[in-house]
């Protein structure tokens, strides 16, 4: 038996051999046929042979390292490798690119060995993050250390950071990113003073999300005379995000440099006005992207009003939503729109408002927006959004209202003050709906309410019933003659699903409209009728 199994091995062994002398021979021949033939190949075949040299060069390459033993590995690999052993930092409440690791993960690379520890001791980039989640993390001073002239990662989440990161962050100017979550121990004067009171000259980012218990006695803060308080010792030049959330007060810095600035508030209290806010938006020309949650209702615009004051020409999304209070939030929502001179392609988000407090007298009309082309409307069980657009431009204006104890009556009356400033120009008409027309709104009033339009796509197969009998032509009795609504109506787009007792209304009802010389060219699930 072993006598058999040697012999497996030897012919294995020669047939490996053979294989590598062959290869051998192939690029031997290979060789000599570049070095005779060079000075008469075109520049593409010399092109295609340099390539793919490069390609067999690298995958070489490639095999040795994998053999390679890893304490043989090249230092600019080791430190590659260095590199991706800390995993990234959570960032609730941000989306964007982030530096922030978890740098404990690299301590066990320092204990394999003397030549990896001074390898990674070496690389000032592997410790800049400087995370405290929990109490056992008290390494925060050493980093620092071992840090030594890169940017700074500060990654706090914890009731109150510790002494040494206190500290590290008061003394550092290098800090690039700073990311400040709980702090529940940490008063607003303690948070202003203490932690954001380092010069910010290198910073980029900055997210301070607070966790607030409901407002309290312990919360009302004495100290806090001012609603505004300068930030950074005064300059962040370099900052671009900017997330404030339960932060009961606002920065009086100009920011250069800022392109996306986020104030929400779920608990805090709010130590600012309207105006102070106003003051905010117009030290940042540069900002594109605006996001405001969660006001007090009561913030009352400023006496006279101040309107137009605020040029914001780079901003390309301005969010605001979901206000606190009794009072009705679309007049907080007018005064902060009327501050800002919108640029034409802006899209604006206006959400969290409850459709059951509004009255049939409520000015739902923005006349800041311009012409608007495109009118979507989305239904669900909760809630009803409406937005107009304009496609050429970019510019939007979407409105979503809470639908709980609201009547048909009141959200109709919505969507027509909604789209009454733009009943001229909208030409394409998009409805999606998980309630039935009755629920929400007349479809024929809708209709009869948008003249000019010349598409209308509907989402869902029960929304189209009805829809055929709004646009099927009727007689006029005085007249005898027929009408029909959407007279300019082009193109129609139905969904999947249709009985065929639905298809076969649908040609009636377009061969009605084409006697009445309105033709209509139909199109169901993307399939022309």
């Amino acid at each position: 038996m072993f006598q058999h199994s040697d012999n497996g091995v030897m012919a294995s062994t020669t047939t490996a051999t053979t294989a590598q002398s062959a290869t051998m021979h192939i690029l031997n021949t290979v060789v000599e046929d570049v070095l005779r033939e060079r000075w008469s190949l075109s520049m593409e075949t010399l092109t295609q042979v340099q390539l793919v040299l490069h390609l067999a060069a690298s995958l070489i390459q490639e095999t040795m390292n994998a053999h390679c033993p890893i304490n043989k590995l090249p230092p600019e690999l080791l430190a590659l490798v260095f590199s991706m052993v800390p995993s990234s930092l959570s960032l609730p409440g941000y989306v964007g690119p982030s530096s922030a690791k978890q740098t404990y993960e690299l301590l066990p690379v320092t204990h394999v060995c003397r030549s990896w520890r001074a390898l990674a001791l070496d690389m000032p980039s592997l410790w800049s993050t400087i995370p405290e989640t929990t109490v056992g993390y008290t390494a925060s001073s050493i980093f620092r250390t071992r840090a030594q002239q890169a940017p700074l990662v500060v990654y706090v989440d914890r009731n109150r950071p510790s002494a040494a990161l206190r500290d590290a962050v008061g003394q550092s100017a290098r800090i690039a990113e700073l990311h400040l979550h709980d702090l529940r121990e940490c008063t607003p004067a303690e948070l202003s003073a203490d932690l954001l009171a380092f010069p910010g000259r290198w910073l980029e980012r900055a997210i301070i999300r607070r966790r607030v218990a409901r407002p309290g006695a312990n919360e009302v803060d004495s100290a806090m005379f001012k609603g505004t308080v300068e930030l950074f010792n005064g300059a962040a030049p370099k900052l671009r995000n900017l997330v404030l959330h339960d932060v009961p007060f606002l920065p009086s810095n100009f920011f250069e440099s800022l392109t996306h600035l986020s104030v929400s508030f779920v608990s805090s209290p709010v130590y600012w006005s309207l105006h102070d806010l106003f003051e905010l938006l117009s030290q940042t020309p540069l900002l594109q992207d605006a996001r405001i949650s969660g006001l007090p209702t009561h913030l009352y615009p400023p006496d006279p009003p101040i309107m137009g004051s605020a040029s914001l020409p780079f901003l390309r999304r301005l969010d605001i939503g979901d206000c606190r209070g009794q009072d009705s939030s679309l007049n907080l929502m007018r005064s902060i729109l009327s501050f800002i001179v919108i640029p034409s392609h802006c899209a604006i988000r206006l959400h969290g408002m409850d459709a059951h407090r509004l009255s049939p007298s409520t000015e739902i009309r923005f006349p800041f927006m311009d012409p608007s082309t495109a009118l979507t409307i989305d239904v669900t069980f909760t809630a009803l959004a409406i937005s107009v657009s304009n496609p050429d431009t970019g510019s939007s204006l979407r409105l979503e209202l809470n639908t709980a104890g609201a009547t048909r009556t009141l959200l109709q009356q919505a969507i027509e003050a909604f789209v009454a400033g733009h009943v001229t120009t909208i030409r394409h008409v998009t409805i999606a709906s998980q309630r039935v027309w009755p629920s929400w709104c007349d479809s024929n009033l809708l209709l009869c309410l948008l003249p000019n339009v010349t598409r209308l796509e509907l989402c869902d197969a029960h929304l189209v019933d009805q829809c055929l009998d709004a646009l099927r032509p009727s007689l006029k009795a005085e007249k005898k003659s027929f009408c029909a609504i959407c007279p300019n109506m082009e193109d129609l787009r139905l969904p999947v699903g249709l009985t065929a007792l639905l298809i076969d209304k649908l040609r009636v009802v377009l061969d009605e409209r084409a006697g009445c010389g309105l033709r209509l060219r139909c199109m169901v699930a993307d399939k022309l009728l």
